[in-house]
């Protein structure tokens, strides 16, 4: 096969390939303060959703220590993965503002996702 037309053979093949899609794509919800005191305190997301605490108002985000959810700091804030489903009870502060000292408390149901 002379160069050219192997060239053109590779530009068909991709073109003709099938395109690969990642369906363990991690579902990610961001979550503003507005929106946390809105919804009650209470979030519900889908099992091995990121919920990503992206407002800068959030000073701290933590879960009791054995309750098998880890807080990341990330660079727009923090974030948790929520691998197994259950109810996770967690706290929060809020930077600035007259209520900058006051821990608020937080619940987030985490349901299985249905097959």
């Amino acid at each position: 096969m002379r160069p050219r037309s192997l060239a053109l053979f590779a530009s068909i093949a991709v073109l003709l390939a099938p395109v690969a899609t990642d369906s363990t794509a991690q579902p990610r919800r961001v979550v503003t303060v507005q929106e946390l005191i809105e919804l009650n305190h209470r979030l519900e997301i889908d099992v091995g959703t990121e919920v990503a605490w992206g407002d800068p108002h959030f000073e701290r985000v933590w879960f009791p220590s054995g309750s098998g959810v880890s807080v990341k700091r990330a660079e727009a804030g923090f974030s948790t993965v929520f691998d197994s489903p259950g109810r996770y009870r967690g706290r929060f502060t809020i930077v600035g503002g007259h209520r900058a000292n006051d821990v608020y408390s937080m619940t987030v149901d985490v349901r299985p996702v249905a097959r």
